[in-house]
């Protein structure tokens, strides 16, 4: 089939096993193989182990079934899942994972026994070609099916977490051969007429009827799928482009890297940054999106977004949306305004609806940094309301809104009697930041005012003389016994040393704490040049994120998760640019690899793949909501990035060799540019970013 060949000849079409190696005690990536649509909303994978989370590994030669997914991430689980298996005469489903193919949009999967199976996706449906295969099963807990004329329809319910214990997901299956139904406990058995055959199934989270409508709106070949999907996804690798060359001359013999794998890992990162988050809404008959509400068990007008944690998105994924794809975060916007008209809360962590995990409420750094530059307006005085009223009060369960929001604003911090009380402390400032930032756009002053002020509440928790961010009780003392190496509460996934430099909005308050840049450099220093050695705390034994820090070997910068992310990038603040490039490009060169252990830590959602992006761009957002990104070093010789508002944007590295650390000069649009901060509203109309790299740091190269 031509269109196969053009997607396995096209290397923006990764292998989606990359990073999927992974386990409960170690990630490396903790991805699934995920053929799916862009924002689509189901999930095609592979099931190879009965674990309920951890359920694929590339190593793994038996094939337990196709799975329907919604999984977000192992560690929420999954939700309106069900699976296909073919069945075989010795009962073994034994795959050749190495002839198998893996791909955004294609499966094929290749069997021992010389059976093969071709799948693909659209937004609500999916197409399976069966070949030499006599028959299969259909099965998951919770699962319902009969036969209905020509067609297997019903529906499954069965779920991690959700407001609705009834939630449906409709399903109707359609076969292009006659075949025998039937059920024996709880699996259900299907055998067609002949032994090469497909399947296309659809989905709805609405009604049987929408399901129906959706099967009937679904393309009807695999080829169609393919074309329909391949449009789709090259929708958003068209948004770059990237000319990373072979070394001219012999220097390929001192160098381990492969320029090739390093493209092919940054258009996986596209592939996974654009998976997130999943629609929740589908079309009615009239076209018009509609969603189910879990909360009030109904069906309702409009846009919904799930299976993202705002915690995670909200660093990287949402400030390169805001970049690139200005219509899907319009969408997520009206999504999330849509979960507090019927909640009466902002969400925090969906799947499919509110699972209240990670600390405070860091949508609204989302919204704030969407309406800063621009996007979402016209729903500004609308975010308004919902943010402070979602800051102002507590719900009786605790997964909505602020954790203890009461108690934060009577102490100015959430004491230390409460869980990840430091960092629910600073994500509280960071977000009452946001809300002033809102505040200020609609033009109410005297509001934004107020929120700044609490947004500088972090302070309470500074220890001058430690220089951390420490846990105080009721009555304002610091905890005695301090560990700043111990994990887990009162700190979020870390220690006080990942934790204690969250400060996005307030940094040149942190660095007057210190006493001096310099102060704040020795600090920054010693994070970067300690021991890569943990105490394990609250949690009181090892989780895979304190191994991944200590295997980094990257002092106590934990670039696996979040609460790192972005302290690679803090010497900008105090001028120190060269010791940002150098780690920043260490990082990009060494710890991503286009490999089935590609990812240093948990990818989450698009959140590491958008933080790779970015970095490779030669930006970062180091605070959401002030319209501005830290400028760090250019990581391709040559990339165009396609911007939502019409200009094409190249960035262009010079001398771009691996052991080329730092900037000999920076230029913009053909100027010299000194400074290490650009604004959003100025980057969107750069027409070219010149990197040029030298052995050694450059004075030269910035401003004094």
């Amino acid at each position: 089939m031509k269109i196969i060949d053009e997607i396995l000849k096209d290397i923006r079409y990764t292998d989606t096993r990359i990073g999927s190696a992974s386990t409960r005690d170690f990630s490396n990536g903790n991805t699934l193989p995920l053929c799916a649509i862009p924002h689509g909303n189901n999930y095609l994978t592979l099931m190879t182990r009965n674990d309920p989370s951890f359920f694929f590994h590339p190593e793994d030669e038996n094939l337990i079934a196709l799975r329907l997914t919604h999984q977000p991430s192992p560690w929420m689980g999954d939700f309106s899942h069900f699976q296909i298996s073919p069945i075989f005469d010795n009962k073994e489903n034994i795959y050749d994972k190495d002839k198998s193919i893996f791909r955004p949009n294609f499966l094929e999967i290749s069997y021992k026994n010389g059976s093969r199976l071709r799948a693909s996706m659209d937004t609500s449906s999916e197409i399976i070609n069966f070949d030499r295969v006599s028959s299969f099963k259909i099965f998951a807990d919770g699962l319902t099916l009969d036969k209905s004329s020509d067609f297997i329809e019903g529906y499954v319910i069965n779920y991690a977490g959700c407001e609705d214990e009834n939630l449906k997901m409709y399903i109707k299956i359609g076969l292009d051969v006659d075949f025998d139904f039937k059920k024996e406990g709880d699996i259900y058995y299907v055998k067609p007429s002949r032994d090469r055959f497909s399947i296309i199934f659809a989905t709805s989270f609405i009604s049987a009827d929408q399901a129906k409508l959706n099967y009937k709106r679904s393309p009807k070949d695999l080829e169609e799928f393919l074309k329909k999907s391949k449009k789709t996804w090259d929708k958003y690798f068209d948004k770059f482009s990237l000319v990373h060359d072979d070394y001219k001359d012999g220097f390929s013999k001192f160098t381990p890297y492969k320029k090739i794998d390093q493209v092919k890992f940054f258009y996986h990162a596209v592939y996974r940054a654009f998976l997130f988050p999943m629609k929740f809404y589908e079309k009615d008959e009239k076209s018009n999106p509609i969603y189910y509400d879990t909360k009030s068990k109904s069906v309702k007008a409009g846009k919904f977004y799930t299976n993202i944690g705002f915690w995670d998105g909200q660093k990287t994924l949402f400030p390169l949306l805001s970049l690139v794809a200005i219509d899907d975060l319009e969408e997520i916007l009206e999504g999330i305004l849509n979960f507090y008209r019927d909640t009466g809360f902002l969400p925090k962590w969906l799947s499919p609806d509110e699972r209240g995990l990670m600390p405070g409420t860091l949508v609204d750094n989302v919204i704030a940094d969407c309406l800063t530059k621009g996007i979402g307006s016209h729903m500004k005085e609308d975010f308004l309301r919902a943010m402070i009223d979602t800051a102002e009060k507590e719900s009786d369960n605790d997964k909505y809104g602020r954790y203890k929001a009461k108690t934060y604003r009577k102490y100015g911090y959430v004491p230390a009697i409460f869980h990840e009380s430091v960092n629910q402390s600073l994500d509280n400032s960071l977000a009452d930041y946001s809300i002033g930032r809102v505040a200020e756009l609609c033009g109410k002053i005297d509001l934004a005012d107020k929120y700044y002020k609490y947004s500088r509440n972090w302070e309470r928790l500074f220890d001058p003389e430690s220089k951390f961010l420490r846990a105080k009780d009721e009555d304002g003392n610091f905890l005695k016994d301090f560990d700043p190496l111990a994990w887990g509460s009162p700190y979020t996934e870390g220690s006080a040393y990942q934790n204690s430099y969250n400060t996005y909005h307030d940094f040149p308050r942190l660095i007057e704490l210190f006493g001096s840049k310099k102060a704040f450099e020795k600090r920054l220093d010693e994070i970067a040049n300690a021991d890569s050695i943990y105490h394990v705390g609250s949690y009181g034994y090892d989780i895979h994120e304190m191994v991944e820090m200590h295997d980094a070997h990257l002092g106590q910068i934990a670039i696996s998760n979040q609460p790192s992310f972005h302290l690679p990038y803090l010497y900008n603040l105090i001028g120190k640019y060269h010791k940002t490039e150098l780690i920043v490009k260490t990082i990009m060169r060494n710890y991503f690899s286009y490999s089935f252990d590609g990812f240093p830590g948990d990818e989450d959602n698009g959140s590491m793949a958008a933080w790779y992006i970015l970095s490779a761009m030669g930006i970062y957002p180091l605070c959401p909501g002030s319209g501005t990104y830290q400028i760090g070093i250019g990581f391709f010789d040559k990339m165009k990035v396609k911007l939502s508002n019409g200009n094409i944007l190249e960035i262009e590295t010079k001398e771009n060799y691996p052991h080329k650390n730092f900037l000999e000069n920076l230029n913009i649009d053909g100027k010299p540019f000194k400074s290490k901060e650009i604004s959003h509203q100025d980057l969107i109309k750069v027409k070219k970013i010149s990197f040029r790299l030298n052995l050694l740091p450059s004075e030269e190269a910035y401003e004094n």
